[in-house]
């Protein structure tokens, strides 16, 4: 009788629970099981601040990713819950996570980010744990003995993880706006609102109307760095070194004004160009605002921009910045359940809730001999120096933002030849990038396409999913097709390159060009190298087959106008080469599948030619066997043998021979 009552109980306590969830369901753009998750870490959070034998005095960020890690993939809807063997992995992943969180908060993240991300990104105020000794009736939560039988442990689960006093409560405003900013800082709400809450972080005090362009540009890189850390903490959560041992000093990211200076002055500058067009302005309007502890310019300083202004350049220069913070919170919130320890780490980016595309910074590989893939260094875009050129770049498209950088070609490897750059690109079936630095002015500059370097031709090819950029020292500048909009494109996701436009020979369609002398012998008339935009004839980014005639033009009709090499205004853009690079891009599996696609075509190539070397040898043998072999080598004398002015072969080898 007890047990069926208390079955009973238990029944109707869930019954309600989903009825309050599913009533959550139709304000927040979430999950029923992300729900239940949030209110129950929202509560603890409240309750309890941390869990017991973990450091009280941590930030409250790390307290809720804790909790978060805790509760890992419970679920009280679905039969056969975990043992208690599955929290105490949860407790052990949540100890790891306590540790690259201290150096992340130390050395990763400007001072005080963590407790504005707490009261502003997730809306949980440091008072609010105080909450817990005036209003709640807490029920202890300890942890429970790897030695209970089962039934003790379902017991001690729906004690411990209950949402019931969350149930009863009927209005709970703190609850609401955290699941609401939770919501939108975790980029389900769209990247315009995740766009608008990083603003806020850093926004001046003085109306919250404006921020420094350089607070929000490293906010964002700091952010990314993070999430990078933290998921490479995450893929060796199975092994047996300690989070100390991971080498975290190269994810220190170094406020280098140099570094930034490109990025922040392409912000800037779009900032004067929208006031001078009147679409600019400080208009923007917030609820609160926090003063930036690294501002340190007034709001009338000339480096400072309104949420509009930051807004428009983010959304058309570098639209993958808007993932900064929903994948930072989203590692740090999930990445450390067990529902997310794959085999495949790399896998853990399809993870990512629908339209949440998360930024990383890029690994860089490189192949060996024997097809491993082992780490890359690069003389354009050096890690080991500073990972700020890593994410500006990851910024401007999906395919750069997904984690792996494979070197297909490097000068400084391979020479500084085209045709080895060329050869190293042809048939790679993957989304390629190609960073090229002038001399001189030491300028980094270049170009990304998605559509694989498949064909060799004398016309343009290509879709708009492309664009050409520069990198520095002179402002950051991305170039993208006319008329295609600012959108990131979804053609990455099925891996398949959209189909090229029927008007492809109109010079607003010319997107790429890959032309080696080989194929037509020299004989077209036309430029030999790799180019984008322009003319067949003179194409607006250019490199020279025997690198001697390699231009950057500052406008064309395909791309947006405005200079690709820094200093140089000139209608010709001329430069001398003085390294270059070509990477694939993409995902770990997009990679992997474009580098076969290269190997296959090699192997089809090779084929071809044994076929046809062995074709000519056995034509040979079959003359020769058949007596014809001798004729035909010495046809052509017969045929000049008495003509005026022809050579007697036959008297010069015998003079040869009897003057011997």
């Amino acid at each position: 009788m007890g047990n069926s009552a208390s079955s009973t109980k238990e029944a109707t306590q869930l019954i309600k629970e989903r009825t309050f969830i599913r009533s959550l369901g139709d304000r927040y753009p979430l999950g029923d099981s992300e729900l239940r998750k949030w209110v129950w870490c929202h509560q603890r959070l409240v309750e309890h601040s941390s869990p017991p034998n973990f450091p009280s005095d941590g930030s409250l960020l790390l307290s809720l990713a804790v909790w978060s890690v805790i509760y890992g993939d419970y679920n009280p809807y679905v039969k056969g819950r975990p043992e208690s063997s599955s929290f105490y992995d949860n407790v052990s992943n949540a100890r790891k996570l306590t540790e690259a969180m201290k150096i992340v908060e130390q050395h990763i993240l400007p001072h005080e980010l963590g407790a504005r991300l707490i009261r502003q990104a997730l809306s949980v105020s440091d008072t609010e744990s105080t909450l817990r000794d005036k209003s709640h009736t807490n029920t202890p939560f300890n942890f429970p003995n790897p030695s209970m039988p089962r039934e003790e442990v379902i017991t001690w689960q729906n004690n411990n993880y209950s949402i019931r006093s969350s149930t009863n409560e009927v209005n709970n405003y703190a609850r609401e706006d955290f699941l609401e900013v939770i919501s939108v800082s975790c980029g389900r709400r769209g990247s315009r609102a995740a766009l608008k809450k990083m603003f806020m972080l850093c926004c001046i005090e003085g109306g919250g109307k404006v921020a420094n362009a350089s607070d929000v540009i490293y906010m964002a890189y700091c952010l990314t760095v993070a999430a990078s850390y933290l998921k490479n903490v995450a893929t060796n959560l199975n092994n047996q070194s300690t989070v100390q041992e991971l080498d975290w000093r190269c994810f220190v990211p170094q406020k280098n004004e140099k570094d930034m200076k490109a990025m922040v002055d392409s912000l800037i500058n779009s900032a004067k160009r929208q006031r001078k067009d009147g679409r600019g302005g400080f208009t923007c309007n917030f609820d609160y605002s926090y003063s930036s502890s690294t501002a340190s310019k007034s709001s009338g300083a000339d480096d400072t921009v309104s949420l509009d202004e930051f807004l428009e350049w983010a959304e058309t220069a570098v639209p993958m910045i808007s993932s900064a913070l929903p994948t930072f919170l989203h590692v740090l919130l999930s990445y450390f359940s067990p529902i997310n320890a794959l085999e495949n780490r790399d896998e853990q980016q399809h993870r990512f809730p629908p339209g949440v595309t998360p930024i990383w910074i890029p690994s860089l590989t490189v192949e060996t001999k024997d097809s491993t893939s082992i780490p890359a260094s690069s003389t354009l875009v050096d890690p080991s120096t500073s990972l700020f050129d890593l994410f500006a770049l990851s910024c401007t498209s999906l395919s750069l933002a997904s984690g792996r950088w494979h070197r297909l070609f490097s000068s400084e490897a391979n020479g500084l030849s085209c045709n080895r750059l060329m050869h190293s690109l042809l048939g790679y079936g993957g989304p390629t990038l190609i960073l090229i630095r002038s001399k001189g002015d030491g300028g980094t500059f270049g170009a990304y396409t998605f559509t694989p370097w498949n064909q060799e031709s004398g016309t343009f090819y290509g879709n708009s999913d492309c664009f050409l950029f520069r990198l520095g020292p002179d402002p950051f500048s991305v170039y993208r097709p006319k008329g295609s909009g600012s959108g990131i494109s979804n053609s990455i996701d099925d891996n398949r390159p959209k189909a090229a436009s029927n008007n492809e020979n109109s010079e607003t369609r010319n997107f790429q060009y890959f032309n080696p002398e080989a194929r037509s012998k020299g004989y077209d008339g036309l430029s030999h190298g790799i180019g984008f935009g322009g003319t067949p004839e003179l194409p607006r980014l250019f490199i020279d087959e025997v690198l001697d005639g390699c231009c950057a033009k500052a406008e064309d009709l395909t791309y947006d106008n405005g200079p690709l090499v820094s200093g140089n205004s000139t209608s010709n853009g001329n430069f001398e080469v003085e390294a270059i690079e070509a990477w694939g891009v993409g995902s770990p599996q997009l990679i992997e599948e474009a580098l076969l696609a290269r190997d296959g075509q090699r192997e089809d190539a090779a084929k071809r030619i044994r076929r046809a070397m062995k074709g000519a040898k056995g034509q040979f043998l079959e003359d020769f066997q058949s007596g014809l072999a001798g004729s035909k080598l010495f046809q052509h004398r017969n045929e000049i043998s008495g003509r005026d002015g022809g050579c007697d072969l036959d008297e010069a080898e015998g003079d040869g021979r009897a003057s011997n």
